[in-house]
Parts: structure tokens; C-alpha cells; sequence
């Protein structure tokens, strides 16, 4: 994903809009395999901001495949953001700005900002759907498919007693 800045180089102001579109494949995220779908799309436009600072703004769309958090089934999920970058081929230069990327030979790569601008905007958990019900705690049935029906009810063997007292007072009545 890169962008030539020669035309622009030598006029602050100047500028161009584009449409980028390419293949990421997969990262890792938490110890998780995200996989790109499809390609990422990231359209913008790239501005000389003066004193050998670019811009770069616009908008990225990726659809990323994940496991859910709760049930951990395959699960797809649609990202659509907004973003700002900064180039130079000096950063340490603008120590003021939020944080400035690298030119080389007067291309500006936004792979890197790219992937970092999604897994910021991730959700903390990827879920299948709001309303998943995840995994039986005792059998690992997916209640999404159905109840699984074990209706094991596992008891702290600390109140033991307690459940012996029950049984004979149901009896004793």
C-alpha cells in the first residue's frame, strides 16, 4: 500500500486523492489469527503540509475473520474507520505530533498504519453475534445450536452438607 509523493514534494498544499485496494492476508491479534477476507480498501487523499510533513486521511474498509470470544466458532467482521496519518522523512523533527511515519525515496507505505489503525478499533471481543450464548461450562455444547441437556449442576463441595440436609428434609415431611 503506497503512495508516491514526488508530484507533490515541492508545493505546500498540494495534493491528490486515491483509491488503494490490497491483500493483507493474516496478523496476529491476542495471540489470535486474524484473517483479511477480502482485500483492504483504503481511499484518501495525501497533502504536503509544509516543511516536509504529509498528510494522509480517509477511509478504511477490511472485513476480518475471527473466533468468538464465547463460543469460538469462525466469525467475520466488518470494519469501516476513519483515519489520519502523518509522514515525514525526518519524524524526530515533530516529537510534537501524535506519531509520525517514515518516508523512504519519496513513497509513503501505509501497511503498517493501516493494519495498527484496525487493531486499535477491534473490539476487545469479537462475538458471532450479540446475543451468543457461547459454550456449555460443563459439556462444551455450542447453546447457540440448542440446550444441550446435560443438566449437570456442579455443587461447591463446601456446601455439601447442606444439600444432604435438604434431601432429608424433603423426606422427613
Amino acid at each position: 500500500m503506497k503512495l508516491s509523493i514526488e508530484a507533490i514534494k515541492q508545493k505546500t498544499g498540494d495534493g491528490y486523492d486515491f483509491e488503494l485496494e490490497e491483500d493483507l492476508g493474516r496478523v496476529e491479534f491476542k495471540g489470535e489469527d486474524l484473517v483479511f477476507v477480502k482485500p483492504v480498501k483504503v481511499s484518501g487523499r495525501v497533502e504536503n503540509l509544509g516543511k516536509g510533513l504529509f498528510g494522509v486521511r480517509g477511509e478504511i474498509s477490511a472485513t476480518i475473520e475471527g473466533r468468538c470470544y464465547r463460543c469460538l466458532s469462525k466469525t467475520q467482521l466488518e470494519v469501516r474507520l476513519d483515519y489520519s496519518f502523518k509522514f515525514s522523512e525526518k519524524p524526530e523533527k515533530f516529537e510534537d505530533e501524535d506519531e509520525v511515519f517514515i518516508i523512504e525515496e519519496d513513497t509513503l507505505d501505509l501497511t503498517t498504519p493501516v493494519i495498527n489503525e484496525i487493531i486499535l478499533n477491534l473490539p476487545s471481543k469479537i462475538l458471532c453475534s450479540p446475543d451468543c450464548r457461547g459454550l456449555c461450562p460443563y459439556c462444551g455444547a455450542d447453546l447457540n445450536l440448542g440446550d444441550c441437556g446435560c443438566g449437570k449442576v456442579n455443587i461447591d463441595p463446601r456446601l455439601r452438607a447442606l444439600e444432604k440436609l435438604l434431601k432429608s428434609d424433603d423426606h422427613g415431611e
